[in-house]
């Protein structure tokens, strides 16, 4: 899943360091951390960065030439722009970082730490060839193609990515070549049945497959389909096999009075078609206008949009619900342990669901999951941080959240998980999560690539019930 397994952890760390030494997060109110707009970043050797660096901005402007303001774990900072390592000075590395539009670009961050705090790193290309079946490391010449403007490594690539000879396109390199891969164990198949209304099961056993749409605006033609009809057909043949799935958000990318987004909710109801199991989804802000900050339904600002619409009669009406707001109670056969999943819509936020999100909180469960779009970072959209607010005040397991297209541990207990085929960031594979019940009553939480079908051995965590971490 994670090409190189320290990276998330890495920018993720970089990024609080620079909250702390540069200031608190930035967000533009039109930003979106999962779009992956074309990249605007000028070929050849970056500036070694100045006084300029490591500092707090909204725009480029503010960063002068040759660097762009980008994000690293929810801080908005100055840094050199780059395409390959060989841009940036010895002891920094190019990573791709969400800019100010809402794309990518890469920056040029230093391995030792920015503002002399928390090193990252090396993530230069390794020095002998690298291959793993049809996927060619950086430092082999192979056929993909460079885009115009760029520089990219020997295989045509940047950021240290793999080209994959079949498809003559670049992606993170997979687990299980070279990279830390584990066979998954699901553990003894659970017995009982979920059904639209919840259900009964002897153990708690899901999947989660998070952010799936193409790279641009009604680019129907560019939806993820091949990606996210392998994830759910490796759900499908899992042993044993998850009895339900939740999904993070983001199935469309259309604009919002046009037609296209139900054509691209069809190419992922065809590939959710193979897995035999019940999915619940949750909504996402492609799911309203495309905007982070966006707000549907009826009475909010931006209305009934056809996405909106698209996605209540398409993904929801089928399992029964009305309301981009819903709950599913799981339970023990012997009601030993009690469960509930709260889906909260960030993106069609009214009163209406803050005194539902408080009611359903004060009811006590032996676990209780909270389903949202954005994390507790993606501030801007309008239920997120009222929908904190209330979740402080009870106790509860764990926030399965997607927006940003890979996945970390983002919290103590938030989890990101994003990389169900739309465009990536992070350095992560495309594939899902499974979270599944221990013995001693913990829920681990593991991810699983898509390419390799291994479970990323750096990546695995669990909880308790009350979301302290087990031991």
């Amino acid at each position: 899943m994670k090409g190189f397994p320290w990276l998330w952890a890495a920018v993720s760390a970089v990024g609080m360091a620079v909250a702390a030494a540069c200031g608190g997060t930035t967000h533009t109110a039109a930003s979106d951390a999962g779009v992956d707009a074309a990249m605007q970043v000028e070929s050849g050797p970056a500036p070694t960065p100045d006084a300029g660096a490591c500092k707090p901005c909204t725009t480029d402007a503010e960063c002068g030439s040759g660097s762009l303001c980008g994000e690293l774990g929810g801080a908005m900072i100055c840094a050199p722009s780059c395409d390959t390592s060989s841009q940036c000075a010895s002891d920094a590395t190019c990573t791709p970082v969400n800019n100010t539009s809402g794309g990518q670009s890469g920056a040029c961050v230093p391995r030792a730490g920015i503002c002399g705090q928390g090193g990252i790193g090396d993530a230069g290309a390794p020095d002998a060839p690298m291959m793993c079946g049809t996927l060619v490391g950086p430092n082999v010449a192979a056929g993909c193609p460079c885009p115009s403007g760029r520089t990219c490594s020997a295989n045509g690539c940047t950021y240290g990515n793999y080209c994959n000879t079949s498809t003559s396109t670049c992606q993170p390199p997979p687990i299980g070549c070279g990279t830390p891969g584990m066979a998954y164990d699901g553990g003894v198949a659970p017995t009982g049945t979920i059904g639209i209304d919840g259900g009964a099961v002897s153990r708690l056993y899901f999947g989660v497959v998070g952010d799936t749409r193409p790279p641009n605006e009604d680019d129907t033609s560019g939806y993820p389909t091949a990606v996210i009809t392998k994830i759910f057909g490796d759900i499908q043949a899992l042993s044993p096999r998850p009895p339900f799935i939740i999904s993070t958000g983001d199935y469309q990318y259309a604009n919002p009075t046009g037609t296209q987004g139900a054509i691209q909710i069809g190419y992922y109801l065809t590939a959710r078609a193979l897995y035999s199991g019940l999915t619940f989804p949750t909504m996402g802000n492609h799911e309203c206008t495309g905007l982070t900050n966006s707000n549907c339904g009826a009475g909010n600002p931006d209305g009934l949009t056809n996405n909106y619409n698209t996605y209540l009669s398409m993904m929801l009406a089928p399992i029964g619900q009305t309301s981009p707001y819903y709950e599913l109670d799981v339970n023990a056969p012997d009601m030993s342990w009690t469960a509930k999943f709260l889906f909260v819509a960030a993106n069609a936020w009214t009163q209406t669901e803050a005194n539902w999100l408080a009611a359903a909180l004060w009811r006590a469960t032996t676990y209780t999951f909270l389903i949202r779009h954005e994390s507790a970072r993606g501030s801007t959209a309008p239920g997120v941080n009222p929908a904190e607010n209330i979740m402080q005040q009870h106790p509860y397991t764990l926030s399965i959240v997607g927006h940003t297209h890979t996945y970390q541990r983002s919290g103590p207990r938030e989890v990101i998980i994003g990389n169900g085929g739309a465009p990536l960031s992070g350095g992560v594979d495309y594939g899902y999560g499974m979270l599944s019940q221990q013995a001693d009553g913990s829920i681990a939480v593991d991810m699983l690539d898509y390419t390799s079908g291994l479970a990323d051995s750096s990546f695995h965590f669990a909880l308790n019930p009350d979301g302290s971490p087990a031991q």
